[in-house]
């Protein structure tokens, strides 16, 4: 209470400096607080799950082929599950679609068909019921299925007796036997019926399955005291073996690499956390500078007080303990307005952030966060208080009290401001070249071409249970008859249908071409492909840059055809002509004739190239799964409901899920970078500030500090212009220090941010210079004030003063 008393009237005899200085660090622990929240929910602790360290995710790699993804073959996965001895425990999943009926209206459910190892491995069991058993995980295993706590109260009721009762899912009666407990962890948090057997996965025949497409995710728990390198070299022993014993498959040359689940998991969005955390401490480090150089120069006006409390006996501890009690009374309510302000901050990040969250999360201010916010206010604390008032206290400031009064700016207090100052300025050149860097970045992502027109598209996904429509002449008459309702309603230009939505890629395959040498299936290239109505092309305005497309004749009894992309036919037909030639496609090798060339669509990516594209007729090769499209000249958001009328039109039995425009699909693509863009953009402008605002309150208190030197140079007949130079040249010269420096360590650290980066490299020219010319000139008008002030003094107001 001795230090504490003292301390509230010394920052409440001065509220401006106070108000200041507690908002100052506010804003950068907010900040702070905020993103760590983000980044504990995205990256560090994405999970729930019991040990998610020693959990596992089974990656598939070719280097010849282009591959790696955390994907595996059923196949493989049968090979691999009991031959790992680093591993206690192995499970497989795979991505299924279910239709709900007789329930109200239909509703597509987001399916995950798993093994029975599936839960125990994670670590999670149903809440009601139980697990699937080994007898259920055979070929025409019973119908049974688990489903989630959500769909469980919002569309069944939440019955008790939910556990053995049956609901129909595809057009047949399934079993419930269990119900998961609330809240699944990332990223099954969106599942709603988990079912067995996971070669049964829709879209794939028994044959594709079994020949080695890798339908399914594998995960695996290690075994107390194994390591990911031990599991790692087990699968590498492993994997000569599954080719020796399955050399005609597709995987039969793949590699098999565990990686860390979370890992795997947060591998996308963790280098824009990253940068954002390192952004944010730019922030947190030129707020702590600035803070630091106003309670300097706070302390250096109260240098008298000190001398007079030294000279009466008081120690320089005593003193330093007084001034460190202000600074942390200071940072203790800068760090409660903080939390606060996080608060608000991260409802304000939760759209902003939207892209990159998992469904239904929600942001807020956990034991954890709040932690960093206290860590952060004590060093705040520390670094703004202690070592000014060390300054402050030194012990040869007594003897420079006699005269004081004339004051200089190369005292060690002085020096200190200055050195302050040019960090302030570094760090801000750093956060704005790097911003400015991500930004244009940013800016030439969005002016990238796609391929598509996106303007007035939506899709919506539309699954057939295969009971009901078990042959590709069914499934393809039910979408053409989906495609006609849509476009026969009002408001509607066209429509079609595709296997893959535009921009997120599609499903690839091994190929060759006829006449040419053949090699085993395990070793021939990959191609993406898609299966499209024949309007596709036309409602997504993509060119047809030789031959032509599809129309109503290509059908499952005429000859297979194709087109390809221009990507595709430069790859595989350099200096040829693709028109005409003939594909072996498929586990099959069927002869698939090329009748056009298309103009590429960035599919995989507006950051990447156009991959190499085979599309097929629809009426050929329709699939269960197919996304129904639509196109207006209005808002496309009408689109769902036209989509959803169509559907019903055709069989009230079947769903739509997964409904978006095609702009949002464009804008949600770029929503890492549209989100590093925006908060490094934020982040450099409060730098800038602060720097600026640090800058000029140095400058002021040297001319307060020198005005009986100002005065007698007045006096001695300096001009006015004369004296604003000098002012000037002392500001000016820190910017310059601190530019050069910045400059030199934003050339280092944005080789850090390479990856991010897309159309501008990390030594961009024109943005150093423009970093260089926009702070310089900002500065200078930091500077102007306190120097025009300077050269309005009075000197016999100077000679009162003196």
């Amino acid at each position: 209470m001795t230090i504490v008393t003292p301390a509230v009237r010394a920052l409440r005899a001065t509220p401006a400096f106070s108000a200041v200085a507690v908002l100052t660090m506010a804003v950068a622990i907010a900040s702070t607080t905020a993103i760590f929240s983000v980044y504990d929910q995205l990256v560090a602790h994405p999970v729930t799950l019991p040990d998610p360290s020693s959990l596992v995710q089974i990656w598939i790699t070719s280097s010849d082929r282009a591959i790696q993804a955390p994907a595996i073959s059923v196949p493989r996965y049968d090979d691999l599950k009991d031959r790992i001895h680093a591993f206690s425990s192995m499970a497989a999943s795979a991505p299924d679609s279910f239709t709900l009926t007789g329930k109200g209206d239909a509703t597509q459910l987001n399916g995950l068909r798993v093994s029975p190892s599936f839960f125990p491995t994670l670590g999670i069991m149903p809440a009601r019921g139980r697990n699937f058993s080994a007898a259920e995980d055979v070929v025409n295993g019973p119908a049974v299925c688990i489903i989630s706590h959500e769909l469980w109260l919002a569309v069944l009721g939440g019955r008790d007796s939910i556990v053995g009762e049956t609901i129909e899912l595809n057009g047949t009666a399934w079993e419930v036997v269990g119900v998961m407990p609330p809240r699944l962890t990332a990223p099954f948090g969106q599942v709603q019926v988990f079912a067995p057997r996971v070669f049964e996965v829709g879209g794939l025949t028994p044959a594709q399955i079994k020949i080695g497409a890798t339908v399914a995710s594998a995960i695996a728990r290690l075994r107390t005291g194994a390591t990911l390198a031990q599991a790692r070299a087990e699968m590498s022993a492993a994997d000569g073996g599954y080719k020796a014993r399955n050399a005609g498959n597709i995987d039969a040359r793949a590699l098999m690499d565990p990686r860390t689940f979370v890992g795997s998991l947060v591998g996308g969005v963790a280098p824009t956390m990253y940068t954002l955390l390192g952004a944010v401490g730019c922030v947190l480090l030129i707020a702590c500078t600035n803070v630091a150089s106003l309670f300097l120069g706070r302390l250096l006006k109260r240098r008298k007080e000190i001398a007079v409390r030294m000279s009466l006996g008081a120690s320089r501890g005593a003193i330093v303990r007084q001034f460190l009690a202000e600074s942390l009374l200071f940072s203790a309510a800068a760090g409660a307005l903080g939390a606060t302000v996080a608060v608000w901050t991260l409802r304000a990040l939760r759209p902003v952030l939207a892209s990159q969250l998992p469904p239904n999360a929600t942001l807020s201010l956990n034991w954890r966060a709040l932690v960093v916010a206290a860590a952060v206010s004590l060093a705040a604390a520390i670094l703004t208080g202690l070592v000014p008032a060390l300054q402050a206290s030194q012990p040869d400031l007594v003897g420079q009290l006699k005269d004081s009064s004339r004051g200089s700016s190369s005292g060690h207090g002085g020096r200190l401001r200055q050195v302050l100052i040019v960090a302030e300025v570094t760090l801000s050149v750093v956060l704005l070249v790097g911003a400015g860097l991500l930004v244009e970045s940013f800016v030439k992502l969005t002016a990238t071409e796609t391929g598509i027109e996106a303007g007035g598209a939506a899709s919506a996904f539309v699954g057939l249970p295969p009971a009901r429509y078990p042959t590709p002449q069914q499934q393809s008459d039910f979408y053409e008859r989906v495609i006609e309702q849509l476009a026969a309603q009002p408001g509607v230009g066209s429509a079609a249908a595709s296997l893959a939505t535009p921009l997120n890629g599609g499903i690839r395959t091994p190929f060759g071409v006829l006449g040419r040498p053949q090699p085993p299936i395990a070793e021939r290239p990959l191609v993406t492909f898609d299966v499209v109505s024949e309007n596709y092309f036309r409602l997504l305005r993509i060119p047809v840059a030789q031959g032509r497309t599809f129309s109503a004749d290509d059908r499952l009894t005429s000859t297979l055809i194709c087109t390809v992309n221009q990507a595709f036919a430069k790859q595989v037909f350099p200096g040829g002509s693709a028109i005409g030639q003939v594909l072996l496609f498929g586990i099959n090798d069927r002869h698939v004739e090329i009748v056009g060339v298309t103009g590429d669509v960035k599919s995989v990516g507006v950051n990447a190239p156009a991959p190499a594209e085979v599309y097929f007729p629809l009426r050929q090769l329709a699939k269960p799964g197919m996304n129904v499209m639509g196109k207006t000249g209005s808002d496309p958001a009408m689109l769902q409901a036209a989509i959803r009328n169509a559907v019903a039109a055709v069989d009230r039995t079947q769903a739509v899920s997964f409904f978006a425009t095609l702009e949002s699909a464009l804008a949600q693509s770029l929503g890492a970078q549209r989100l590093v863009a925006t908060l490094t953009g934020l982040f450099a402008a409060l730098a800038l500030v602060l720097s600026l605002l640090g800058l000029y309150s140095m400058l002021a208190h040297l001319v307060s500090q020198r005005t009986p030197e100002i005065g007698i140079r007045m006096a001695l007949g300096a001009t006015p212009g004369q004296v604003v130079g000098m002012v000037m040249r002392s500001g000016l010269a820190l910017v310059a220090v601190g530019l050069a420096l910045g400059l030199g360590g934003a050339a280092a650290a944005s080789r850090l941010i390479r990856q991010l980066l897309f159309g501008v490299g990390p030594l961009s020219a024109p943005i150093y210079l423009a970093v260089a010319a926009a702070f310089g000139l900002v500065a200078a008008l930091a500077c102007l004030a306190p120097s025009l002030r300077a050269s309005r003094i009075d000197p016999l107001v100077a000679f009162r003063t003196e």
